[in-house]
């Protein structure tokens, strides 16, 4: 039995000209290119290559305009890897900075709140890395005050990954004066 699938199409000189998108158990995937096409009587086949590096066979039944995965064939993995990193790069909205040997960046969370403590080694506008032995559940907010020697950032935080070494925080709260010396030390960094 063959599975249903959503599928969005480009509309050109006629309806439902070739797929850009579908999804499949409630994944959406983007259509990389079409790899190939064929025809039968009763229906249009199209093997496409998706965003995460598989091939998928799309046959459209135009008489009932449905849609259904008719093949699937696995990428290699090094072209899989290759396609979740281009997929990782693409979700990132800022640029991440290493931060050298030679800088140290302390955090702290002290307050009312969890208690953090520990040195920053990756840092963005989005977001930063902090290598700490503290753990705390992904979703945990925090008031975090960065002390490096430009001066003091405080910001509000969502722990958004949890590592055996650290966490990954998102800044869910920096005022325009703080994300001022946020720049300025991006800057500093990248020089």
């Amino acid at each position: 039995m063959q599975m249903q699938v959503r599928v969005e199409c480009y509309a050109g000189y006629r309806a439902d000209q070739r797929p850009v998108r579908f999804e499949l158990r409630g994944h959406p995937f983007e259509v990389r290119e079409v790899d190939d096409q064929w025809y039968s009587p009763d229906a249009t086949y199209f093997r496409v290559l998706a965003d995460d590096g598989n091939f998928y066979v799309l046959r459209h039944e135009e008489s009932k305009d449905v849609w259904t995965l008719d093949g699937f064939r696995a990428a290699r993995a090094s072209t899989v890897e290759a396609a979740m990193t281009e997929r990782h790069r693409e979700m990132r909205k800022h640029q991440r900075i290493l931060v050298p040997g030679n800088r140290l960046i302390r955090a702290s969370a002290n307050g009312d709140g969890p208690r953090v403590q520990g040195t920053v080694t990756v840092i963005g506008l989005g977001g930063m890395f902090i290598r700490t032995s503290n753990s705390l559940p992904s979703g945990t907010v925090l008031h975090v005050k960065l002390t490096e020697p430009l001066g003091v950032i405080e910001t509000d935080c969502v722990v958004r990954n949890v590592a055996e070494n650290g966490l990954g925080v998102e800044f869910a709260g920096v005022s325009p004066e703080d994300e001022e010396k946020l720049k300025a030390l991006l800057l500093s960094l990248k020089g």
